[in-house]
């Protein structure tokens, strides 16, 4: 063991020995053991029994306020024009924020550290963020309004597609009340996306990265698992629609594992969807695109090759920020064993009484009158002590 330099018995810092964690794996660390999975199911669970609890509590003041006559709002009435209402838009996209909460309580229930869930620094690393929302917004924008135009003007468009029916973006036709809609989108729409991330290529890949002992498994097995859950999550979908979400949680899954957290991730879902709510509203289609089931072949095509493009800009923008890709070594006390008493020379005798040659005669080395191979020998001085009082000579 390496001698470490400081007070005997000093605590000292030490980095620890565990292999570096990257995003997929960094709740598999050194207090990794079998059963703390189970911990972050469980804590998913108990966010489901309150959420479920919430709901049956309300039912519970529905039926006493109609015996009582006071009106509350009925789930059971509730018809999508509802939905794509401003208060509808609201609950729905707070009620889908809430990945970020749950995500980071079960984190934190199986590893007590939530903010792994964030990045591989346990911390939300906004340069990265904003600077991708913003690099993503300038991507998006052309690119999907030019393929627009382009299906629209080949005439492969769906019939809900902005322009379809003159391949042209002007004029806007917007929804009655859009400035109300618009300011509902703009404030929760980056919350909805954030949660939905959070749940998917947060805490449901850095779940199941925990079972698996090796890298490649791990990075590939929860990308392709949350990809494919997160498809069916948006409901009945044609095939072409499935295969749009599927590529789009497969490269937020590669853009989360490359930059070491959701940074990115969140800021290229958070500018497809403002993106994708902007034109809805624009030209009045909030309803078709929230209820949306399929989409053109082009229209397909077009959005995956558009986020392809997105993904591999959003990657190299990244890489020049070098951003933290595995979980830092912790640094912790290291107690130090006392150091062995020193133990000094004994003081040489006076040079009247040590010498039995006169210094003027005596051979040096290196001289000479002797070789420096073979160095005079030097003599060994006994000092004796007195012993000391109640001490055997």
């Amino acid at each position: 063991m390496p001698e470490v330099p400081g007070a005997p018995g000093a605590p000292v810092l030490a980095a620890s020995s565990s292999a570096p964690r990257e995003y997929p794996q960094a709740l598999r660390g050194p207090w990794f053991r079998w059963w703390r999975p189970l911990l972050g199911l469980v804590a998913i669970a108990g966010c489901l029994v309150v959420f479920f609890g919430a709901m049956l509590l309300y039912l519970l003041l529905l039926v006493v306020g109609q015996l009582a006559g006071v009106d509350l709002p009925d789930p059971s009435s509730l018809t999508d024009a509802w939905f794509v209402s401003p208060s509808g838009l609201l609950v729905t996209n707070l009620g889908l924020a809430l990945g970020i909460p749950v995500a980071m309580v079960a984190t934190w229930a199986q590893a007590r550290r939530g903010g792994l869930v964030s990045s591989v620094l346990g911390r939300v690393r906004w340069r990265l963020l904003l600077g991708g929302l913003g690099v993503s917004l300038l991507l998006l924008v052309p690119l999907t309004l030019g393929s627009s135009i382009l299906v629209s003007s080949l005439g492969l468009a769906g019939d809900a597609a902005p322009g379809a029916d003159d391949a042209s973006l002007w004029p806007l036709t917007p929804a009655a009340g859009w400035v109300a809609l618009a300011l509902v989108i703009l404030l929760t729409t980056p919350l909805q996306a954030a949660g939905e991330e959070y749940f998917f290529r947060g805490w449901m890949s850095q779940w199941i990265g925990s079972l698996l002992r090796w890298r490649w498994l791990a990075v590939v097995v929860p990308a392709v698992v949350s990809a494919v859950l997160f498809a069916m999550a948006h409901g009945a979908q044609s095939p072409w629609l499935f295969a749009d979400r599927l590529v789009f949680g497969l490269v937020a899954s590669l853009l989360v594992w490359r930059t070491g957290g959701l940074e990115v991730a969140v800021a290229l879902h958070a500018a497809n969807n403002l993106l994708a709510f902007g034109l809805a509203i624009a030209y009045d289609g909030l309803a078709d695109s929230l209820l949306i089931t399929e989409v053109a072949p082009a229209e397909g095509a077009a959005s995956i090759s558009t986020t392809l493009v997105t993904t591999a800009v959003l990657l190299w923008w990244a890489h020049r920020r070098r951003p933290a890709l595995v979980v830092p070594e912790p640094v912790e006390m290291v107690e130090t064993a006392p150091m062995s008493p020193t133990y000094q020379a004994a003081p040489a005798a006076p040079a009247s009484t040590s010498a039995s040659v006169p210094a003027a005669t005596a051979p040096m080395a290196g001289t000479a009158s002797g070789p420096a191979s073979d160095p005079a020998p030097m003599e060994k001085t006994v000092v004796e002590r007195e012993p000391a009082k109640g001490e055997t000579a």
